[in-house]
């Protein structure tokens, strides 16, 4: 049975019998805007924090080795701490070779839309069992070896799971949407982090009870759960906007049409596996663009700090003079919480005032600010108030880079090469970031926060640089344009072989 659509535009005739007037449509239009406005408030409120819950598991599983380290695993397991270094640092192995718009997410070359979505439906459910199994494990390991294979494979199904969602995000908003939600999606990784500490600080009490040692609890405490969170969004995610019961047969066609409007189905999320002959000289300008290559240093610099805060934060406060276990892991937990609300303030500053330069410089120079107490202070109290800044900057930096890229990047294949470059670069400053806080450095850690320094302020200059020559650009289109007439304008436009950021008419975000 066909269904009618309530928000179908109408035209406005005058054939004497079926004359729409102005006041109807204007009053459509606000009907369908305000559908349209319950139908995203309906995805913010049951599908995107569902998404973020999962993903909150995925960084929690992560970062438990650096909370486990602190409750004699070391000496439990019978490995030094040069090879829990090695340990962390498997992990990011897999990471680098994610490139996050890989074959796997292609619509056009194996799958139907339909077909793609489905196939998502079931992937993501699959790497988070995956993934929460081996945590799972964890709480069995016995020697190097056994630890280092574990942390490789949790690497390799947790790699895929964040360009997943962000895939099947393109399935139900549109593309002016995504950004924010990527951001809010993202949030939920700075959650995690607070959550782990204080988690942790509840779950190595356990130590001795069932003859198990606290961080093996710690492990199946935190893995279980990301089993059993697995199972239930085999049966809670929807295929497709048009398969979801939590919305109307009214809501399923308005969430189809709307992102047909701008070509949304028909020309969203351009990946590695749409490359063919028509678009393969615009995969090799992304190879070839100096601003890409200036973005995939900038967000390594970027996330050395971040990996490196990640894992070893626990044992930096416990370096502070938090000597007992437990309060190292309770202590770690309030930077976090700080770090979420100065990201989402900062994301949504940028975006409304429509500026990313200046932003992730503001967020790397709070960055900075804490790296410097930490250096030059020995006192607790400074200590600790060097490393909450810290953090609360580093988290700001990466999301508004992100967008920063893919706003002065285009057409799209162009774009989903250059993004696949950034985010191998992001990732493998994993392998450095994970390095540079040696056991041998304790209690201060200063190799490793001067380190964490360096990045940062070669990332403000990066910045600084990279915003100065976007300028430059934009001043040259400008006058090159100002040297024609309206008619010798519209003629260069209409045989300008540039095409994407390249051409004349396109104005690089600053």
């Amino acid at each position: 049975m066909e269904i009618s659509n309530p928000y179908q535009p109408l035209l406005s005739v005058d054939d004497g019998e079926n004359n729409v007037s102005q006041q109807e449509l204007a009053a459509q239009a606000q009907e369908r805007q305000t559908a349209e406005k319950r139908l995203v408030r309906k995805l913010d409120t049951r599908l995107l924090p569902f998404l973020s819950f999962m993903y909150l598991f995925s960084s929690l599983d992560r970062s438990s080795l650096g909370n486990a380290v602190l409750d004699n695993f070391e000496q439990d397991v019978g490995i030094t701490p040069d090879q829990f270094n090695t340990c962390v640092t498997i992990f990011y192995v897999c990471w680098i070779f994610d490139l996050s718009d890989s074959k796997q997410y292609s619509t056009k070359a194996i799958y139907s839309q339909e077909m793609a979505s489905i196939a998502m439906l079931t992937q993501l459910p699959l790497l988070m069992i995956c993934w929460g199994s081996i945590a799972c494990l964890h709480a069995a390991v016995k020697n190097y070896q056994q630890l280092m294979t574990l942390r490789f494979f949790l690497g390799f199904f947790e790699a895929g799971f964040f360009p997943g969602v962000v895939y099947f995000l393109t399935l139900f908003y549109k593309k002016n949407e995504m950004a924010t939600r990527i951001a809010l999606f993202w949030g939920s990784t700075v959650a995690a982090h607070a959550y782990a500490g204080v988690l942790a600080y509840g779950i190595l009490q356990l130590r001795g009870n069932g003859g198990l040692t606290g961080w093996q609890w710690l492990f199946l405490i935190e893995g279980i759960p990301t089993v059993v969170v697995a199972v239930v969004s085999f049966f809670y995610l929807p295929a497709s906007p048009s398969t979801w019961s939590m919305f109307t047969e009214e809501e399923k066609i308005l969430a189809i049409e709307r992102l047909n409007e701008g070509g949304e189905i028909t020309n969203h999320h351009i990946t590695l596996g749409d490359l063919d002959a028509s678009n393969k000289k615009q995969a090799l300008k992304a190879l070839t663009d100096w601003k890409v290559w200036m973005y995939m240093v900038m967000f390594f610099c970027g996330s050395v700090p971040n990996t490196s805060i990640s894992n070893f934060l626990p044992s930096i406060v416990k370096g502070m003079g938090y000597n007992d276990k437990l309060s190292a892991n309770l202590m770690s937990a309030p930077p976090y919480v700080g770090a979420v609300f100065v990201m989402i303030a900062g994301a949504y500053s940028s975006d409304r005032r429509k500026d990313r330069a200046f932003h992730a410089i503001a967020g790397a120079c709070v960055c900075m600010i804490g790296y410097i107490i930490l250096t030059v202070c020995t006192t607790r109290p400074a200590l600790y108030t060097g490393v909450c800044i810290a953090v609360a900057g580093i988290f700001v930096i990466n999301p508004i880079v992100n967008a920063w890229l893919t706003g002065n990047i285009a057409p799209d294949m162009k774009k989903g090469v250059a993004t696949a470059m950034a985010v191998s670069a992001n990732n493998s400053a994993g392998l450095l970031g994970s390095n540079i806080y040696r056991h041998s450095d304790a209690p201060r850690y200063l190799r490793g926060h001067i380190a964490n320094l360096i990045f940062i302020v070669i990332f403000i200059c990066l910045a600084l640089t990279q915003r100065f020559l976007l300028q430059r650009a934009n001043k040259k289109k400008y006058e090159e344009k100002s040297k024609l007439t309206a008619d010798e304008l519209q003629q260069v436009l209409e045989n300008d072989s540039r095409v994407g950021d390249e051409s004349l008419d396109y104005v690089y975000r600053l």
